[in-house]
């Protein structure tokens, strides 16, 4: 535990860092590029994000089950390799079609911006893949200079080409582009990927059986994210796009996080042969994140609609989207359930669940997403985001709990985060001005601090208190 929230939290806190400063340059972007520019943005980082899945082939997580500290990794290097065989097969053929696949998915024409989002998804797959086995290795510097390059980096110079060239999307594209090239180079010259020969038929069929399991959930994850910024173009006006766009980065963080939080720390349990300490490592630190998680929704629910304040312009009427952003942050109390599940899958090598899971929660948030929001607006794709990951939850448990039954949270746990979403929805209803915006100030700064008590508590060297027992014990077992 001290491992999983100590030093693997540092590598948490790089990759978190991507995130935040994405989310740091929407005030920025949004008003130099204005609404209709802004939409074009997210939809083109809809579509790199959906060929980096395709163009990876989730190949990130059979490198590091591959990755073997006595070999030197050999097959991790030669796993890179494939996967950068696959990123530029999706590369070759999405160009060539963007003619076809663009009008019909209602982006217009094969514009630059969506060139440039097709290149950039290639050369980030092939990032990732490099950046994984860095991961297996430990090597912390190597990585965080990775993470800086294609975030800070990367967002200073598409900022430059708006700012300097022209204020369109895409020149923002073309900075995130460029930037992903030096990444790559960097990441590609310090892992040094090796050729694939023919004897290395078996591992290229058993890495692929592997990913392969995984292609799916990793569409179908970027359907239940995006997927309803599809459905809110097609049923309300353009700028009720840009106003979702504009605060999800903020409300879904919490749910990112638990979703980084993966590779981060699958090659600590990979590593793990008996059973019963892995089963209680995955249930204790589940207990772990659903703890921090109450303090983190509740300092959100009081602290957003500060934010909101200057996060976005007044025309996109930021008191009315404080619900939106409480109502999709409380399905991160599902989803921190549904990833020690997950891990259960990923761990044995039975990654056709892992997809089946994620595929029909995707089409349940689409479902959901038909019907709510021509009723309800963007707060029904809100409350659809919430519910797709309570079905995910529901389906990833049942498949793991065939082969590794975990132990459940107790009904106290369980009780808290319910209060935890109560709290932060009422705080929607609160003022936001005044008296009542110290209150929040504070109360949110509260919670920043019970959060990093509770992370202090759990990595403090010889503590014995939770969650630390119960894996003792099961190693004396």
């Amino acid at each position: 535990m001290r491992g999983l929230f100590g030093r693997d939290s540092a590598y948490l806190v790089v990759v978190a860092s991507q995130a935040a400063l994405a989310a740091l340059s929407i005030p920025i972007t949004t008003r130099l590029l204005g609404g209709r520019q802004f939409a074009v943005v997210t939809t083109s980082l809809a579509v790199m994000q959906v060929l980096v899945a395709l163009g990876i082939f989730s190949l990130p997580m059979a490198i590091q089950r591959n990755y073997r500290d006595e070999d030197g990794g050999r097959d991790a290097r030669r796993t890179v390799t494939l996967a950068m065989i696959t990123a530029a097969i999706t590369l070759v053929i999405t160009y060539a079609t963007g003619p076809l696949w663009a009008p019909a998915l209602a982006l217009g024409t094969f514009s630059p911006v969506l060139r440039y989002a097709v290149i950039w998804a290639a050369v980030t797959a092939v990032t990732f893949a490099g950046i994984a086995l860095l991961r297996s290795r430990n090597m912390f510097r190597a990585y965080a200079l990775i993470s800086f390059v294609q975030s800070l980096l990367a967002e200073v110079v598409s900022v430059l080409l708006v700012v300097f060239v022209h204020r369109s999307a895409a020149e923002f594209i073309l900075g995130e582009m460029l930037t992903q090239f030096v990444a790559v180079a960097l990441v590609l010259y310090m892992i040094r990927p090796l050729p694939l020969r023919r004897r290395d038929r078996a591992l290229v069929a058993k890495s692929l059986r592997y990913a392969g399991g995984l292609v799916p959930a990793a569409v179908a994850s970027f359907l239940l994210t995006a997927s309803d910024r599809i459905i809110i173009r097609h049923d309300l006006p353009i700028l009720e796009v840009a106003r979702y766009g504009a605060v999800y980065n903020i409300a879904a963080i919490p749910i990112l996080l638990l979703g980084l939080l993966d590779p981060v720390w699958l090659p600590r349990f990979f590593k793990l042969d008996d059973p019963r300490l892995r089963a209680g490592l995955l249930a204790d630190s589940r207990d772990m994140l659903l703890r921090l998680l109450i303090p983190t929704v509740v300092g959100l629910g009081f602290g957003i609609p500060l934010v909101l304040s200057v996060w976005v312009p007044g025309y996109y009427h930021p008191h009315e989207l404080v619900i939106v952003v409480v109502t999709i942050s409380a399905g991160a109390f599902p989803m921190a359930g549904y990833i020690s599940a997950n891990r259960v899958l990923l761990i044995a090598g039975r990654t056709a669940p892992v997809g089946l899971c994620m595929v029909v929660a995707a089409l349940f948030n689409i479902a959901t997403n038909i019907v709510l929001v021509p009723r309800m607006g963007i707060e029904g794709s809100a409350l659809a985001t919430s519910l797709s990951y309570v079905v995910l939850l529901a389906l990833g448990v049942f498949f793991a709990h065939r082969i590794q039954r975990l132990r459940y949270p107790s009904a106290g746990l369980l009780l808290g985060c319910a209060a935890a979403i109560a709290v932060a929805l009422s705080c929607a209803v609160l003022p936001w001005t005044g008296f009542f915006a110290v209150g929040r100030g504070v109360i949110a700064a509260g919670c920043v601090v019970l959060v990093l008590s509770l992370l202090r508590d759990v990595i403090r060297e010889g503590s014995g208190r939770w969650p630390v027992r119960p894996i003792r014990r099961a190693a004396r077992r």
